[in-house]
């Protein structure tokens, strides 16, 4: 498993020709730079680790590439966030910001998630670490956020449902916090931080 991260504003418009027709339309339906931006990076992370394989869409909406090879893609704020794994993976990337825990959490988080931020001296941190922690969760489950997000409890780095278990593991940088879901536990020590240059030069 290998995790990466790409700043947007090393990204151009132009980088955009190294993409297919369909990445590039994609590109243009956006109105803000940034999200521009966003969108071709997360291309260019794909064309980076899987060249011109065909990437499907299943029906919850994750990509996937159907001759092997998992990955999953989040962005927030200045960065994209790239998870490559062999096996099923799910990940999520928040920039801190504040926010009525308790208030704001009341729609996704259980009880038990309820009384982690209460108790925790850091609330705005610990809503954000379980937040981007059940985000990737139900991303690598593959249902994402169509599925109750009530469903899963967080507070903990192991999930088990019907004898599978999801991993979780949680890496703060500046004002974000990633977190990382697989369904096996061989997590790296940090995330690998990737430039534009690497992202176009192969």
């Amino acid at each position: 498993m290998r995790i990466f991260l790409a700043d947007i504003s090393n990204v151009s418009l132009e980088h955009s020709l190294l993409l297919d027709s369909q990445r590039r339309q994609r590109v243009d339906r956006y109105r803000l730079l940034d999200d521009k931006k966003r969108c071709i990076t997360s291309g260019l992370f794909i064309k980076r680790f899987f060249g011109d394989k065909c990437i499907r869409i299943n029906e919850w909406g994750k990509p996937f590439a159907p001759d092997g090879g998992c990955f999953n893609i989040s962005h927030s704020g200045s960065y994209v966030l790239f998870a490559l794994s062999d096996f099923e993976i799910g990940c999520d990337i928040e920039r801190l910001r504040f926010v009525d825990p308790l208030k704001t959490g009341r729609a996704v988080f259980g009880e038990t998630e309820r009384q982690y931020i209460t108790d925790s001296h850091d609330k705005i941190g610990s809503f954000f670490k379980l937040w981007t922690k059940k985000e990737s969760l139900l991303k690598c489950m593959g249902d994402g956020f169509h599925r109750s997000a009530k469903s899963v409890n967080v507070c903990f780095d192991c999930f088990e449902e019907q004898g599978k278990k999801y991993f979780m593991k949680s890496f703060g940088f500046s004002d974000y916090m990633v977190s990382v879901c697989s369904v096996k536990n061989d997590f790296p020590r940090s995330i690998e931080f990737i430039s534009q240059t690497e992202l176009t030069d192969y």
